[in-house]
C-alpha cells in the first residue's frame, strides 16, 4: 500500500486533476508545504497548477499554511517563487488569487508569529529580494510598505503579535 501511495504521489506531482489534488491535500499535505517552504525547485515550478487544482478544496487553515510556506520560499528561491505567484495572479478565480505575489509579498499571516519572528523573517526576505534585483523590486516595495504599517501599529500599541516562532529552513532542490 505504501508503494501505491508513493506511485500516486509521484504521478500527481505533475498532474492537476481533482483526484490528485484531493489525495495530495489528504495524504501529502505536510510534505507539500515543507517542500514549498524550503524552496524546492520542482514543487515551486508546479505550484501554479497545484494551487488551481486545490484552491477550492483546502480549508482556511490550510490556505494560511500555504500562504506562509510560499512566503518562506521567498527567502530561498525569490525569483522562482515570484514567477510562480505572478502566474497565479493571472487567474480570474479569487480563490486562486489568494496566493498571488501581492498577497505573498505583504508579510502575510503575521498575526500568528511573535514580533521577533516577524522581524527575522522580514530581514531574511528583504535581503533575498534585494539580492534578486530588479525582478523582485515590486515585491520588496510591497513588503517594505507592509512592514512600515505593521511597525506603526506596533508603535501605537495596536499590533497583536502571535506566539508562533519562525525558524528558517534551508533551500532544497
Amino acid at each position: 500500500m505504501k508503494n501505491l501511495s508513493f506511485l500516486l504521489m509521484t504521478l500527481c506531482l505533475f498532474s492537476t486533476s481533482a483526484a490528485c489534488s484531493s489525495v495530495m491535500v489528504e495524504e501529502n499535505w505536510g510534505q507539500f508545504i515543507s517542500n514549498i517552504a524550503k524552496g524546492n525547485s520542482q514543487t515551486i515550478a508546479v505550484l501554479p497548477g497545484k494551487i488551481k487544482a486545490i484552491s477550492h478544496s483546502i480549508t482556511d487553515p490550510q490556505a494560511i499554511e500555504l500562504v506562509e510556506a510560499i512566503s518562506f520560499a521567498l527567502i530561498n528561491k525569490p525569483l522562482a517563487t515570484l514567477q510562480a505567484t505572478e502566474e497565479i495572479g493571472t487567474s480570474a478565480d479569487t480563490l486562486v488569487q489568494r496566493f498571488d505575489s501581492g498577497s505573498i509579498c505583504s508579510v502575510p499571516a503575521i498575526l500568528s508569529y511573535t514580533k521577533s519572528s516577524v522581524l527575522k523573517y522580514y530581514a531574511l526576505a528583504t535581503e533575498a529580494l534585494k539580492k534578486a534585483g530588479k525582478p523582485a523590486a515590486e515585491c520588496l516595495n510591497i513588503m517594505q510598505a507592509a512592514m512600515a504599517e505593521i511597525q506603526q501599529e506596533d508603535e501605537r500599541g495596536e499590533m497583536k503579535w502571535g506566539n508562533k516562532s519562525f525558524n528558517p529552513v534551508r533551500a532544497s532542490g
